[in-house]
């Protein structure tokens, strides 16, 4: 069984600037525990749904802005024991892990010394995570170095695309997968570049050979945060027939046999 924590639905500078949505990326329980884009307020959202950093296995970070990458280095101290012990993993993209030309590393030298294993891949490598493989997928995005994710697992695979223009191989990088989380950041007639919009989810699942399941949005801009993703996520079920849901702080899916859904509540601190 594997179950997908969302600590947040948000992205996008004003979200990430007024909480409008969470920020805080999400998590994968399945033969290891990874934590995906640990943006603003991932930390404090991680134990509010009873998520223990000091047990994360693999930190994935797909680029170096800060609506994905912020509580970083919290996370790589919460693997590391309070980088007491040599542990975890960190993939992520080489602006995260080297920085680029506005930028420093999003991880510290002392940080990444913590780790057992620092990689910042290119689309196509693939890494053996516990019974798990992920194969590492590309992005167009304003950090060209952005990667997102194929999780392949004996309950069928989950894909994530991060912040991306669309293009056409973006389909068969992640055609097949069971559950497809995408970060959906505008409405109908809204898009703005680097970013995926409703229209271009439309096309993407109709063009498809095998869909997914469900999917699964998230990093809602604030444009998307007033149209109502919900009505947007409505018009993409109807059009493509793919069950769609809005990712949401506290929004879980459960992976065995079946898929199913529910929203935790969040854990009460004396």
């Amino acid at each position: 069984m594997i179950e997908i924590t969302f600590l947040g639905g948000g992205g996008g500078r004003f979200v990430t600037i007024t909480q409008a949505r969470a920020t805080g990326g999400f998590f994968i329980r399945t033969s290891k525990n990874i934590y995906v884009d640990p943006g603003p307020g991932a930390l404090v959202r991680a134990w509010r749904y009873k998520i223990d950093p000091r047990k994360i296995d693999v930190l994935f970070i797909s680029h170096r802005h800060t609506d994905h990458c912020n509580d970083a280095e919290v996370m790589v101290e919460g693997m590391t024991m309070g980088v007491t012990k040599k542990r975890g993993v960190l993939i992520g993209s080489r602006s995260v892990v080297y920085g680029d030309e506005d930028h420093t590393p999003a991880v510290s030298k002392y940080h990444l010394d913590a780790l057992e294993e620092v990689h910042a891949p290119n689309p196509g490598d693939r890494f053996r995570i516990g019974e798990d493989e992920m194969i590492i997928t590309p992005s167009i995005h304003s950090d060209p170095t952005t990667i997102g994710f194929r999780l392949k697992t004996r309950f069928g695979d989950v894909s994530y695309i991060p912040d991306t223009q669309y293009f056409d191989e973006l389909k068969k990088w992640h055609s097949g997968a069971r559950v497809l989380i995408a970060a959906v950041t505008r409405p109908r007639d809204m898009r703005i570049p680097y970013h995926l919009c409703t229209e271009d989810i439309v096309y993407m699942l109709k063009d498809m050979k095998e869909k997914p399941e469900i999917l699964l949005m998230t990093h809602a801009g604030m444009k998307m945060h007033f149209a109502n993703p919900y009505k947007e996520a409505k018009f993409i079920e109807t059009v493509t027939g793919v069950k769609t849901y809005v990712a949401k702080e506290g929004f879980r899916v459960t992976i065995g046999k079946e898929i199913t859904v529910r929203t935790l509540r969040p854990a009460r601190f004396v």
